[in-house]
């Protein structure tokens, strides 16, 4: 479901009068709506527009420092818009890191210091690091000494963030207790005014997660009695027709929901179709018939098609169609989305598919007069359907594995279901569902081999990395047409991007020792397993394996590769002279082409590496005879830069 609450977004500003920190509520930290199928955030939204408020309050103590000087201050103002820009182009990481050398700078617990601690919660909201926001929160409560470097509503403002923290983690109890000590201990005079508002919502949040509902209906009224609704507030509106829908006043939502004149907006319209479902189950047939003709005639983006698809399961189990309702698993299982629209409470699972074929394959058992044990009269039965009617067949294997004790019959019909299921669209996208994100299918051991062989190709595709790994360590042999090596660059890659490096390695030197030689096509796959060691920064590991290669055998575009990639990993480990040295190799690789392009490029390099290992007279050497085959003028003026900067070290030294 679209974001629910969202976060208490901070600005540091500053006055000229005092060091001070003011703090205006705003709608959002990361805007999430403009991706649906981000990863959900929990928002909090005020009901009323406020002004900005001064408050809290970072009081002078005889730890502070005067009034921030204006130079000081624009300072500090650049730094903030700057990171702000960061998280606009999507880069919030890497506003993180430059955080973190700004906020040093700064005096603890001052005003200044305390502008980049709000930043920092709010970037590790966007990045979703929930249990370093806690955990960072936790240090601040324990280090900074209570009204001397924290007044109690900086304070408050932090614990109603790690609240958040932990609802996001389904940390429901410690966030209610939470919740409810802030609420009860807090004094009026000690906090900003909205965050009883924002504490309301974030228990019934939490009510809801612990699957009280009523609880949450309870405290919804109370906050209606004391709370204006805002309608604008779409995230809230949501959120209060989800408790309406689970204590059972449907209609109540619908009203509400029929408010919201966002276009576009199909979180908001999925659900007014599931309120009004609920409502009206009389009107599943048609609700199930409009929701097909939106998936079957338009085209539509991933998450639309599963909101739509969810909408038509659900009514097609008020019409009570098992074959409907398969058909919209498979549907939304197939999309692969990572992070659906709606929330936990609307969700499905490859074990509500696996249910359902069990369901509808037990029925064409029964009504065939199958029994189990006799599994070659199932497979006579799965022979007859496979080519006129394979969703029974599929039903009727995928009952047999999940009855059947037989781990022969196991392997064949799971083998069969996955041939069924290849033959669709996305076919492997719901293999990849049924058979590794379900506890019906708890050992990968049962699908053939060719079968895991595709699921790792799917996984690694995918970025899941573990998975891939789980399921290689199913395999012993490599797949048909493919070698041991290959098969163990391969598992020496996953290893790689599983942090596993030393592992990795010992593969790596395992299979050379079995393999003294290597063809070309082998060898450019070794190469790519060393390259994810340099990509992962481990560039001795990089360095030993590209020592396991004998390179006077190699042809020279080949050689000087391998020697600018040494010469990389030797400056990633500021080995900065035996980094110039093979830069220098590299350059001289291939007899007569040291002046071309790739040449320039390493000798430059080179050249840089040899300034650094203060060897200054063979770095201008090297630049000297750079300059005199250049023919770029830009290149040429970035070289007299360097030759200058030479002279200068060079005076330095004596």
């Amino acid at each position: 479901m679209r974001t629910l609450f969202s976060v208490l977004l901070v600005l540091g500003l500053y006055t000229n009068s005092s060091a001070e920190v003011n703090l205006a509520p705003s709608k959002t930290v990361l805007d999430t709506q403009a991706n649906p199928t981000s990863k959900k955030q929990i928002t909090i939204q005020t009901t009323e527009k406020k002004k900005p408020q001064s408050e809290p309050h970072v009081q002078k103590t005889s730890t502070a420092v005067d009034k921030p000087k204006e130079k000081k201050q624009s300072i500090t103002f650049k730094s903030l818009a700057q990171m702000n820009d960061l998280i606009d182009l999507g880069v919030p990481a890497l506003a993180l890191s430059l955080l973190e050398d700004e906020q040093k700078k700064r005096p603890p617990f001052q005003a200044d210091w305390y502008a980049f601690e709000y930043k920092r919660i709010l970037l590790l909201s966007a990045l979703e690091r929930w249990q370093v926001l806690i955990e960072r929160t936790q240090w601040l409560f324990e280090v900074a000494k209570r009204e001397q470097h924290i007044t109690r509503k900086i304070r408050l403002w932090f614990e109603t963030q790690q609240v958040i923290a932990r609802l996001q983690l389904k940390q429901s109890d410690r966030a209610l207790n939470q919740l409810q000590h802030l609420l009860w201990a807090s004094k009026a005079e000690s906090r900003d005014k909205s965050l009883p508002i924002i504490w309301r919502r974030l228990v019934i949040r939490a009510y809801l997660q612990k699957h009280f509902d009523n609880d949450a209906r309870r405290a919804l009224i109370k906050y209606e009695r004391e709370y204006k609704t805002d309608i604008a507030d779409i995230d809230w509106v949501l959120l209060q027709a989800q408790v309406m829908m689970r204590t059972h006043r449907p209609q109540q939502a619908v009203t509400l929901l029929k408010q919201i004149t966002e276009q576009n907006a199909v979180d908001v319209e999925a659900l007014l179709l599931i309120a009004q479902l609920q409502a009206n189950p009389k009107e599943a047939a048609a609700t199930n018939q409009a929701m097909r003709e939106k998936l079957d005639g338009q085209i539509l983006g991933r998450s639309a098609r599963w909101a739509y698809s969810y909408v038509a399961y659900l009514a097609t189990q008020v019409l009570t169609d098992p074959l409907a309702q398969i058909v919209n698993l498979e549907a939304m299982l197939s999309l692969g989305i990572q992070y659906p629209l709606f929330d936990e409470e609307y969700q499905v699972s490859a074990n509500d598919l696996w249910a359902k074929y069990n369901e509808q394959g037990l029925i064409i058992a029964n009504e065939n007069g199958l029994l189990f044990g006799n599994d070659e009269q199932w497979q006579k039965l799965s022979d007859k359907l496979i080519k006129k009617e394979p969703k029974k067949a599929l039903a009727l294997n995928a009952a047999l594995v999940l009855h059947t004790v037989n781990f022969e019959t196991k392997k064949q019909q799971h083998q069969t279901i996955v041939e069924i299921i290849e033959q669709r669209n996305n076919g492997l996208e719901l293999i990849n569902q049924l058979y590794l994100h379900s506890s019906k299918v708890p050992d990968v051991n049962v699908l053939p081999d060719e079968v895991r062989y595709r699921l790792v190709d799917y996984s690694l595709s995918e970025g899941d990395y573990s998975e891939a790994a789980r399921v290689m360590k199913s395999l012993q042999e490599p797949p048909p047409g493919k070698t041991l090596f290959d098969w163990r660059m391969r598992k020496a890659r996953v290893l790689v991007l599983q942090g596993e490096t030393t592992q990795s390695e010992n593969l790596i030197r395992k299979t050379f020792m079995e393999k003294p030689s290597v063809t070309r096509a082998e060898l450019d796959r070794y190469i790519q397993v060393v390259f994810d060691f340099q990509t992962v920064q481990q560039h001795q590991q990089a360095l030993n394996l590209f020592n396991l290669l004998y390179i006077d055998g190699l042809n020279g575009k080949l050689k000087r590769e391998i020697f600018f990639w040494k010469a990389e990993s030797y400056f990633s480990l500021k080995k900065y002279d035996r980094a110039a040295l093979f830069y220098l190799e590299s350059a001289r690789a291939i007899e007569g082409a040291d002046n071309d392009l790739w040449g320039q490029s390493a000798r430059f390099k080179a050249a840089n590496a040899l300034v650094l290992a203060e060897i200054y007279g063979d770095a201008k050497k090297v630049y000297s005879e750079l300059l005199q085959v250049t023919a770029s003028d830009s290149r040429k003026a970035l070289i007299n830069q360097n030759l200058q900067k030479i002279r200068l070290l060079k005076s330095a030294q004596k």
